[in-house]
């Protein structure tokens, strides 16, 4: 296929969070990774339409950044927070066509008739009974889909959206394969504003996937403490609580480090794209961009 690239893009608060990897068969090499600080909240400018006076200066600030970009692709991460989630069950025969028709019906009928957006959906982590078999689902509403496809505008470029657990896990799966961890059960909690993903997972494939509203880091901690006990009553023993993500503090991982002890790290997505610690300024929150890096890996 030659050598191409993807860009992952990412709005949280009042940044822009992004990255740009260039493929080379299974080799991934970093061509661009950093921030771009607005004076207002971007996200919600781009998610609940407030401001939308300030979109063109999204837009030019993405053109800016992008300038000489070669990517091929552009993807744009979709927080949890503003996605429709639900599981749908069908029998096994349905094909591709009439499975898609039917999640997008149930889309439209959860969303209150709503028509549009973008529909993601996956294979269920529950186990259903044959003949029938489950689907994990979400959604974007079109506001939302519409306003972040319209952002780049260049015709050459195919403009993709992706959810931030999705993102997260294509990066952790790529880590798992290349034996960066040890581990073969982590949980993950990935820490937005006010939410909080939390991804359990075994030998690199997700196994439950959660999202709650967490205003306080108390919240975060009780909520992955919930997590970790009902996995441990089905005799589930997680060796690994990974975290990552724009709200990540130090208050956080000293609540979880005093529970959980040497379990707990900070999710490094570095040796994705070969890179070492040491070039990054002290303080720098690499662990914020685990969905930017996941995204734009091949």
């Amino acid at each position: 296929m030659g050598v191409t690239s993807t860009a992952g893009v990412e709005f949280v608060g009042n940044l822009m969070r992004y990255a740009e990897v260039e493929h080379n068969g299974s080799a991934n090499r970093l061509l661009r990774l950093g921030n771009c600080e607005f004076e207002f909240d971007v996200a919600d400018v781009i998610y609940q339409g407030q401001s939308p006076e300030m979109i063109e200066t999204i837009r030019s600030a993405l053109k800016d950044v992008f300038k000489d970009t070669a990517a091929s692709s552009f993807r744009f991460i979709l927080p949890s927070a503003f996605l429709t989630k639900f599981e749908s069950v069908l029998p096994e025969h349905v094909g591709q066509s009439e499975m898609r028709s039917q999640i997008a019906f149930e889309t439209h009928m959860l969303n209150g008739g709503e028509r549009g957006g973008d529909i993601f959906p996956g294979e269920s982590l529950t186990s259903f009974h044959p003949p029938f078999k489950g689907y994990s689902v979400q959604h974007v509403p079109p506001s939302i889909s519409a306003g972040l496809k319209g952002l780049y505008t260049e015709t050459s470029l195919d403009i993709q959206l992706i959810p931030s657990v999705n993102a997260t896990i294509r990066a952790y799966r790529k880590l798992f394969e290349m034996k960066v961890f040890e581990s073969g059960k982590s949980i993950l909690l990935g820490c937005y504003p006010g939410q909080t993903d939390f991804i359990v997972l075994e030998n690199g494939a997700p196994v439950q996937l959660t999202s709650r509203s967490t205003p306080t880091e108390g919240d975060r901690t009780y909520f992955a403490h919930e997590t970790m006990a009902k996995l441990e009553e089905k005799g589930v023993e997680l060796d690994a609580v990974m975290l990552y993500g724009h709200n990540l503090t130090s208050e956080l991982v000293g609540l979880l480090t005093t529970d959980f002890g040497k379990r707990v790290s900070v999710l490094n997505p570095s040796p994705l794209v070969n890179l070492e610690s040491d070039r990054f300024e002290q303080g720098f929150p690499i662990q914020a961009f685990v969905p930017c890096l996941g995204a734009s890996i091949s």
